[in-house]
């Protein structure tokens, strides 16, 4: 497949003046923000404490299952961009996600990260966009055949899977329908649309369907999301394992698909408090002691989260001297 011309061209040059200016006080904010929020959610001493008691061989099988999911995000955008990713660079974006994702409700850093790398990649504001969606809406439909195939897999009925967050959903609808009101009457807007989203789009149409029928893209982005899902089932039964408890993995990915529903429908930067309550009440309804199943969240939440988070901050740094976000 014929790459895009914008990938051809060399690598954009670093930002001039006042945004690389306004890009350092952002980060500098964000980064006082996350750490200011690691000390107040993260109790160090009770977590000290509960780590003491874990399998060392499972906590680090944890460990290393939980860059699985970071791989398999960054292969979804891969599949998806227009041209060729570099994989390494991808993946530590994703990486840096969840240092931005601390400080934003319902992912949206990360989301805004991901479009940012794209465009600094010589991809169009509109078609980012469009790849950006295209992998969100890949995930849904991966997940949701997924979690129909285990639900059925474990005998339990489609009642069990994680409900839909109708509330948000409209929410977000309305707002969509008020700003496609305020473009119909607004004639700046509707010639800002046509400019940055609708030309880009027209001009890119045959490349975005190329790579939508591409079947070895299309491959590559159902085999990453499935990498992501199974690299947290992994080390969620690995938490478990440590505290020598255990669980059917049909039944563990289970909980960690309807988890991941209701920490992102909860606007809470990271789904702190959210995830591990979810993650923590789904054990507990397959059969795991209660203690058990809290202490096996909060490990799962700091392996894949908290400790992420000084990590992505390392990565964000090292993209941005790369000119790459």
């Amino acid at each position: 497949m014929r790459p895009l011309p914008a990938q051809e061209a060399p690598e954009p040059e670093r930002e001039p003046g006042w945004g690389r200016v306004i890009g350092r006080v952002v980060l500098v904010l964000a980064t006082v923000l996350g750490g200011y929020a690691l000390l107040q959610q993260v109790d160090f001493a009770d977590l000290f404490e509960r780590l003491r008691s874990t399998d060392p061989l499972w906590l680090t099988l944890a460990c290393l299952a939980s860059v699985l999911p970071i791989v398999g995000s960054a292969a979804g955008f891969v599949a998806f961009a227009p041209g060729k990713l570099p994989f390494g660079q991808t993946t530590l974006v994703q990486l840096a996600t969840s240092f931005v994702n601390l400080i934003t409700p319902a992912s949206a850093g990360g989301l805004a990260l991901n479009v940012r790398y794209l465009t600094r990649k010589g991809i169009p504001l509109a078609v980012a966009v469009a790849v950006v969606g295209l992998v969100q809406t890949t995930s849904v439909l991966v997940t949701a055949v997924l979690v129909v195939l285990l639900l059925v897999a474990s005998g339990r009925s489609l009642s069990d899977a994680p409900h839909v967050p109708w509330m948000t959903v409209g929410a977000a609808l309305g707002v969509v329908v008020a700003l496609l009101v305020l473009l119909r009457f607004w004639p700046w807007g509707r010639a800002l649309v046509t400019k940055y989203v609708v030309r880009p789009f027209r001009d890119a149409g045959p490349e975005l369907r190329d790579i939508v029928t591409d079947r070895r893209r299309l491959a590559l982005a159902v085999a990453g999301h499935l990498t992501v899902t199974l690299g947290f089932v992994a080390v969620l039964g690995s938490a478990l394992w440590a505290f020598g408890e255990s669980a059917p993995l049909v039944l563990l990915a289970v909980v960690v698909i309807s988890g991941s529903a209701i920490a992102g429908a909860v606007p809470v930067p990271g789904g702190i408090g959210a995830a591990e309550a979810a993650l923590a009440g789904g054990l507990v309804v397959i059969g795991v002691d209660k203690p058990v199943a809290l202490s096996a969240a909060v490990l799962f939440r700091l392996i894949t989260f908290w400790v992420r988070v000084p990590i992505g901050w390392l990565a964000l740094l090292v993209l941005r001297r790369q000119s790459a976000v």
